[in-house]
């Protein structure tokens, strides 16, 4: 997971990721970083705050890469999903 540190993740948050996520998870984002890191810049560009909270909660949703998050994301009202996520990341599941 050393991209994410490249990312500007810290190593704390990076522990956390690993700790609460399976290995399987794990794995598939190191065999998946351009996915990811597209993942991460989308929901930065979107107006997400909770990346950390994203990334030790729902891993998962990163290795959807961009263009599925876009069309998640796309019939709905984006500003709208991006605030309920500020609020409390218990919204992530907009995104699923």
């Amino acid at each position: 997971m050393k991209f994410l540190s490249d990312y500007g993740i810290s190593n704390e948050i990076i522990q956390k990721v690993i700790s609460n996520n399976s290995e399987q998870t794990c794995m598939a984002a190191e065999w998946n970083i351009e996915r990811v890191v597209s993942s991460l810049n989308y929901l930065e560009e979107i107006g997400i705050k909770q990346i950390n909270k994203v990334l030790i909660n729902r891993f998962d949703i990163l290795l959807r890469g961009r263009e599925n998050l876009e069309k998640s994301i796309k019939d709905s009202k984006k500003e709208n999903i991006v605030d309920l996520i500020n609020e409390d990341i218990k919204y992530i599941y907009f995104l699923d």
